[in-house]
């Protein structure tokens, strides 16, 4: 199917928004700011909100992609939340604060239920491409609050998050501060990855999460199991 099929295919999809004023009723939009931009060329966009508080910031949606009950909060100057083509984002719901993040969403990832992504102090949030997601999962790469030494000093710093290509997240999981997912991993429903785990084609499960098997990878299609490891 080429491109103009499918934006036929896609009904009300969103063509083109120049700045925040030409939203259609399924994209509501409020702006408490200067020069915050929605760039949808070719998204379906339903059921949308986002808020921006601030100036300077902007959300990029990549052709063909559909986001379903979304919420965006954009507080602070200067943030960028970017998602790729060919994603699918059901009631995901993205938060930026103080200003400069930035939340990268890979070509074809599909985001199914309930996910938060929370960026602040100027921090990224990196999803490669072709991840899915299950439902209740959280990204946070700060605190929101301080933890003091003795002497009064800060001691928790906010940090990036980085997931790489092709990792499929279970249902409940959720990535702190400094959390690092290599490609073609998997992330076990309920594990916190709260540190780096740069290698590839692992399994990572628990509290706090390590890798519990190596040498894997998946497929979002059910495949049949062999007999031998059914035991027949």
């Amino acid at each position: 199917m080429d491109k103009k099929a499918l934006v036929r295919k896609y009904r009300g999809a969103v063509r083109f928004l120049c700045g925040v004023h030409n939203a259609p009723s399924r994209l509501a939009v409020r702006s408490r700011g200067k020069g915050n931009r929605v760039i949808a060329p070719c998204a379906l966009l339903k059921h949308v909100k986002i808020r921006f508080n601030g100036s300077g910031n902007t959300v990029i949606v990549g052709d063909f992609s559909r986001l379903d009950h979304v919420e965006l909060y954009i507080s602070g100057n200067d943030n960028v939340v970017e998602i790729g083509p060919w994603c699918t984002l059901v009631k995901t719901v993205f938060c930026t604060e103080d200003g400069e993040n930035k939340i990268t969403i890979g070509q074809g990832c599909r985001l199914l239920g309930a996910a938060e992504l929370a960026a602040i102090e100027s921090t990224q949030i990196t999803i490669g491409r072709d991840c899915l997601f299950s439902g209740g999962i959280h990204f946070r790469t700060g605190d929101s609050h301080s933890l003091l030494d003795g002497t009064g000093k800060r001691i928790n710093p906010s940090r990036d998050i980085a997931v790489g290509d092709h990792v499929w997240i279970g249902m409940g999981a959720t990535l702190l501060k400094g959390a690092q997912v290599g490609p073609d991993c998997v992330v076990g429903s309920g594990a916190i990855v709260t540190g780096p785990h740069p290698g590839n084609n692992q399994v990572l499960a628990g509290v706090p999460a390590r890798p519990v098997k190596t040498g894997i990878n998946w497929d979002i299609r059910r495949l049949p199991v062999e007999p031998e490891i059914l035991g027949k």
